[in-house]
């Protein structure tokens, strides 16, 4: 790894070019996590009537549509993971190979933003949107039990140590607020949010044992009608408009 001022992205892209799966069935924690974004994304697709003619861009894909209808355009640093699909670009989301304004949507999901530098990844993606586009983004958030004591809680942006599908990772983990900020400096509009993930990180924090956490995920249905534990998550998705 370098040092605790930025991510490795020769460490990340080998990371994930190597990894067996994306979203290993025998992973509980990314079981849920896959199953949040999939449940989710289909609600959007079918409430924002997203059909096979609109051009809908993966950033970061790892070669995943989630079942999405589109005419689907696949980012990614591991090329290893959707080279074998149609309209598969080997780029960063930080600067992608596309003219402004040609996507109708685009999915930015399973903490892709968490490798990125958030304000060039946004304006990117910002600048490959169409008037009216629209972006379903998914990300770790800071404001989440498996921080508490710690500086990391709700800090808006910082480097962190953690798990991913098995092996050990290093992610950049943002606040909410951080992150809206950098959208409405961008002229982008939140409408909407979805926390997940509540309880399993305090269980995360105090056994270090991720498949014994994510029992605890059972219960965000309960906790999303709590006031205030109701935002403190390890996941976010958050509905944005151009």
């Amino acid at each position: 790894m370098n040092d605790n001022n930025q991510l490795d992205m020769d460490y990340i892209r080998d990371l994930y070019n190597n990894m067996p799966e994306i979203w290993p069935e025998n992973d509980k924690w990314y079981t849920y996590t896959h199953d949040q974004i999939e449940k989710h994304l289909k609600k959007y697709a079918e409430r924002e009537k997203i059909s096979d003619t609109m051009m809908v861009l993966d950033a970061g894909s790892g070669g995943n549509t989630y079942g999405i209808p589109g005419d689907h355009y696949h980012i990614d640093v591991a090329y290893e993971k959707i080279k074998h699909l149609p309209n598969a670009f080997l780029a960063s989301v930080e600067k992608m190979p596309f003219e402004d304004e040609i996507f109708d949507y685009c999915m930015c999901v399973g903490s892709v933003i968490n490798y990125c530098d958030p304000y060039k990844a946004l304006d990117e993606i910002r600048r490959v949107l169409k008037k009216d586009g629209k972006l379903f983004l998914d990300f770790d958030q800071s404001k989440s039990w498996e921080f508490v004591f710690t500086s990391n809680f709700n800090c808006n942006a910082n480097i962190i140590d953690t798990f991913n599908s098995g092996e050990r990772d290093r992610t950049w983990v943002f606040s909410v607020n951080f992150i809206e900020g950098i959208l409405k400096t961008l002229d982008m509009k939140v409408v909407k949010k979805h926390y997940y993930h509540s309880l399993s990180p305090l269980a995360y924090h105090f056994t270090y044992d991720d498949a014994k956490a994510a029992k605890y995920a059972r219960l965000d249905k309960f906790v999303r009608y709590i006031p205030i534990l109701n935002k403190i998550s390890c996941n976010t998705i958050i509905e944005i408009e151009k």
